[in-house]
């Protein structure tokens, strides 16, 4: 609810429509990472070049998703709740990768 003046606002603002977009990103790359994870486990570590380029598509979609994820804060009189929460997500996503380089690096 909107407070104008002494007056409630009961009209509910629309959701962002980069937000959707953001939010398609953000499930393709955990579907993206979830399927490298399983064929790098499925392969006990000796991950197939498929694994990787996975890997490398769901870091890709996962930054796509960062970037309409703040477009969407540019629409004028939006609700921004999605793309919060696509932000976060993608967030988590970015910080897992980025764990999972230095951990191959460093065990390398």
């Amino acid at each position: 609810m909107e407070k104008i003046g002494n007056k409630i606002s009961y009209i509910r603002k629309p959701i962002a429509i980069y937000s959707y977009v953001a939010a398609g990103l953000i499930a393709a790359s955990y579907v993206f990472g979830i399927l490298s994870i399983a064929l790098s486990y499925q392969n006990q570590g000796n991950a197939p070049l498929t694994a990787s380029a996975l890997g490398l598509c769901s870091i890709v979609t996962a930054i796509s998703s960062i970037v309409y994820g703040i477009f969407s804060f540019f629409e004028k009189e939006k609700n921004y709740i999605l793309a919060k929460i696509c932000l976060v997500l993608s967030g988590i996503a970015m910080c897992f990768w980025l764990v999972v380089i230095a951990a191959a690096l460093y065990l390398k």
